[in-house]
């Protein structure tokens, strides 16, 4: 009996185990948690798109603008949208303190004083907008903005996705 007495009695090494199978299953579900909400977050974030368009409808002068749709179903707060357009980047980026869910249309207009006429929504406007597709001259060049969780986002001409 003297020979297995450094084992301790049994109960002790019964609650240990118990306390160190419970902290690693602690940090198993906290390590969980933590990536389920990254990925929630990032899916919210992927909801975020913008491309530039024309309205093939008008001729002189062209009207010409940005999509900016958010189909994540949250609201987007301080967006800044830096936009190319033919062939160089707008002096003044898009700026929206508030983006709730929907699709806007927010027109260029170089000789006004802020460059960019206020979004409306697609429904109110009342050309055909075109999407430019095959073009560098005429592109988001990034996209920053914060989520509903104030986690701050950013993409580039690609739109890459990164977490701020």
């Amino acid at each position: 009996m003297d020979s297995f007495q450094w084992l301790g009695d049994l109960p002790t090494w019964i609650t240990t185990l118990s306390i160190a199978l419970a902290a690693a299953q602690f940090l198993t579900d906290r390590k969980r948690r933590a990536a389920e909400e990254a990925r929630e977050s990032k899916a919210q974030a992927t909801g975020l798109t913008a491309w530039t368009v024309s309205d093939i409808e008008t001729h002189d002068p062209k009207v010409l603008g940005v999509v900016v749709s958010n189909s994540s179903g949250s609201t987007f707060h301080d967006v800044v949208i830096t936009v190319k357009i033919d062939g160089s980047r707008v002096p003044r980026p898009i700026s929206l303190k508030i983006l709730p869910p929907g699709a806007y249309f927010v027109a260029y207009a170089p000789k006004a004083k802020f460059v960019w006429d206020f979004p409306l929504p697609i429904e109110a406007c009342t050309g055909v907008l075109q999407p430019y597709m095959n073009t560098d001259g005429y592109q988001i060049e990034s996209i920053e903005f914060a989520d509903n969780l104030n986690q701050r986002w950013s993409t580039d001409a690609r739109a890459v996705l990164t977490a701020r």
